[in-house]
């Protein structure tokens, strides 16, 4: 999965400023997660890992199921336009579970990317979100770069009660990249509760970061430098 698309093209023509048109590398190592046909889709992995599940265990997967797809649902609504899941081994022999998000916001007017990124930092302070803050100038143009530890409730299970399980602590590496005239933003979204292993994906946000494109990119069909790149930095990867 290291090729270079569109990985979200809501209209053929890419030169219409008003197309939701997004190009970037995707890393090795994930497991896309479906956006369209939701319910058809799960339904049909379901039906399947059903037959390999030992019965005890099939009631935490229509639970596990569900969940999915309360959360790509809600993804879907929000313009992803990729949800992957991925596991990757660390210089420790760690396996890392982590999940990746790419999604693109329309914006209705043209400004300085510089100021949407300002916009974008305010929002964040005034909303209380506590975490590292870097703005970077990549070969595209700038790209914000947000790292912070989430806590978030954990999913019932079944046969246990309500907030049975405690809250879990998750890394969380956010990158946005607007384009140059201001009227898109990509935000690409990386998170693993394994959090003493996050930071070591930071190299690879920013090659993904650097990758993105509003237009169609000169041989994208064939991908480039920055997959090959990602997957250097990946090292060793679990199937």
């Amino acid at each position: 999965m290291s090729t270079l698309g569109n990985i979200l093209d809501s209209a053929p023509d890419t030169e219409d400023p008003d197309a939701l048109n997004c190009w970037v590398e995707l890393p090795p190592g994930y497991f896309p997660l479906p956006l369209d046909d939701i319910d058809n889709a799960l339904a049909t992995a379901e039906a399947n890992l059903r037959e390999l599940a030992p019965e005890e265990q099939r009631p935490l997967l229509a639970a596990v199921v569900g969940t999915l797809m309360v959360l790509l649902e809600q993804l879907q609504e929000r313009n992803a336009a990729y949800c992957g899941i991925g596991w990757h081994t660390a210089e420790d022999d760690t396996v890392v579970p982590s999940s990746l998000v790419v999604s693109i916001q329309p914006f209705p007017h043209k400004r300085n990317p510089r100021l949407v990124i300002k916009d974008l930092v305010e929002a964040r302070a005034e909303a209380g979100e506590h975490g590292q803050v870097d703005v970077v100038d990549l070969s595209r143009g700038p790209a914000l770069f947000f790292e912070s530890v989430l806590t978030l409730p954990r999913p019932q299970l079944p046969g246990q009660p309500p907030n049975e399980q405690p809250d879990a602590e998750v890394y969380q590496l956010q990158a946005l990249v607007p384009s140059a005239d201001g009227r898109k933003l990509a935000a690409i979204d990386f998170t693993t509760p394994d959090i003493p292993h996050g930071p070591r994906f930071r190299a690879m946000m920013v090659l993904m970061a650097d990758s993105v494109s509003f237009t169609a990119p000169a041989g994208s069909e064939e991908g480039g430098e920055t997959a090959r790149s990602i997957s250097q930095i990946l090292g060793g990867l679990a199937p």
